[in-house]
């Protein structure tokens, strides 16, 4: 009896299995290894000479960091924006090519500013913010997106120093001398010198001015100073300057003895009744005091500058907030900033009614003096001119020994420190900024994904000829 035997291929299960996996990389790990090697031989000769050669860029560079209040807000010593650009100006490069003695090899200052920059580094916590961003932070993320980093410390560069015909040592001397000259140009440009003139103390010598009116000057200008010397006392309270061996406190008392002497001075004229010509004295005070009647009419009369303010004041009602923390309940009442505004006006007003109040008394005395119109004798002017005289110089002097003072005082506690350099100078290579670790990574995937591509299609196209094989043996069967 004949039977008729059927005979079916197995069939493979579809999707991916683990089968399928493992005959897939039996199939390509050999074409796998092979398309790595490639990838990292072709990496190693393209990408690692455009890092270290092609692209890089010689440079000479040394850092320096700013120390001071406000350099955080990009601020410079007077609270104006810091210009970075002063470190390399014309002026500075200029004074330190000479210092560097290299006037031969760099005969153009603006080539070489243009060869050089200021880059600002990175602050540590713009980096740190960076990275925790970059770890998923959230909070670091929201920072990054309204932060405005400040740099308080900043690269000098010189690219290709070779390009300016500098040796190595010659570009690190420049980049010396470099941060030399800036240093006296900050001290320069930031350092409080001649606070007061020195030189203004020579009014005795105009026969047109009475006496009475230098004293007024002089006093007005001491008074400045005084001010001055009281603040700094408490800002510089332990500051001694060893240029003048003294303190601003020791300086006020000082200040005190030469205004009773000044005092002392116009006591002298009053009771000798000295003037140089008393009708132009007399038509002058009266002027003067015409003039500061009005003043105070305009600041304190009925509808003055001080009743004004007053009123003004009185319509501004404070904003009263509460809350509730830990049972606690707390009360807050707060003007807005307009009200303090308002209030130091006032206080100036007041302030100069009573300036023009002693001054119009003083008006008043002088006035009742020169009732007397006999003129002054010749010896008690020449005695108010030599006495006069001898007050000039002393404040001529006592004024330079407060402006040497402050000088020190600011060059000793502020200056010298503000600035600093941080980092020697080296002459190296600023490589292009791409990490090789990261380009070995992505060649290693697309060396793995094409052979993986490949293997695939090398499959594909046994299968399909293989299905094409059996399909003519198919067909005589079914005949």
């Amino acid at each position: 009896m004949n039977k008729e035997y059927v005979y079916e291929d197995e069939q493979e299960t579809e999707g991916i299995t683990f089968k399928k996996i493992g005959r897939f990389f039996q199939k390509s790990w050999l074409r796998m290894v092979i398309y790595l090697i490639i990838a990292a031989l072709l990496t190693t000769v393209i990408a690692v000479p455009i890092k270290v050669y092609v692209q890089s860029e010689p440079i000479a560079q040394t850092s320096v960091e700013f120390i001071y209040e406000g350099i955080e807000k990009g601020l410079d010593p007077n609270g104006a924006p810091l210009d970075t650009d002063n470190i390399i100006s014309p002026t500075v490069l200029a004074q330190a090519v000479k210092e560097a003695n290299l006037q031969k090899k760099i005969k153009d200052i603006s080539t070489l500013h243009a060869a050089m920059r200021v880059e600002g580094v990175l602050t540590d916590e713009y980096v740190k913010l960076t990275e925790a961003a970059a770890n998923g932070d959230k909070t670091a993320s929201d920072r990054l997106r309204n932060y405005v980093m400040r740099p308080t410390r900043f690269n000098i560069i010189i690219s290709d120093p070779a390009g300016l015909d500098l040796s190595d040592d010659q570009a690190k001397l420049l980049l010396n001398k470099v941060v030399a000259c800036y240093y006296k140009d900050f001290q320069k440009r930031y350092s409080v010198t001649n606070m007061f003139a020195e030189n203004a103390y020579a009014l005795s010598q105009n026969d047109n001015m009475e006496f009475t009116d230098i004293y007024d000057i002089y006093s007005q200008s001491l008074e400045s100073v005084k001010v001055f010397l009281q603040e700094m006392s408490e800002i510089g309270a332990s500051f001694v300057s060893t240029e003048n061996n003294t303190t601003f406190t020791q300086l006020l008392s000082e200040l005190n003895i030469l205004r009773n002497n000044y005092t002392l001075f116009n006591a002298y004229i009053l009771s000798n009744n000295v003037w140089r010509d008393k009708t132009t004295a007399r038509d002058a005070l009266l002027s003067t005091q015409t003039e500061i009647q009005n003043r105070l009419e305009a600041l304190d009369g009925e509808n003055g500058s001080i009743q004004r303010l007053k009123a003004q004041i009185a319509t501004i009602n404070p904003t009263t907030s509460s809350s509730d923390v830990s049972g606690v309940h707390t009360e807050k009442t707060e003007y807005p900033e307009i009200y303090e505004t308002l209030h130091l006006r006032l206080d100036e007003a007041n302030r100069q009614v009573e300036e023009y109040t002693i001054q119009l008394k003083n008006i008043e005395t002088r006035l009742e003096k020169l009732k007397d119109e006999a003129q002054t004798d010749e010896v008690a002017i020449n005695k108010a001119l030599s006495n006069l005289g001898a007050l000039e110089s002393q404040t001529e002097l006592f004024v330079q020994k407060v402006n040497a003072t402050v000088a020190d005082y600011y060059d000793t506690t502020f200056v010298s420190s503000s600035v600093s350099q941080v980092q020697p100078p080296v002459v190296t290579r600023k490589s292009i900024d791409f990490n090789l670790l990261i380009v070995y990574a992505v060649a290693l995937i697309v060396a793995l994904l094409a052979a993986g591509v490949v293997t695939g299609v090398k499959m594909a196209k046994a299968a399909s000829a293989k299905a094409e094989e059996q399909a003519p043996a198919d067909e005589k069967s079914d005949k």
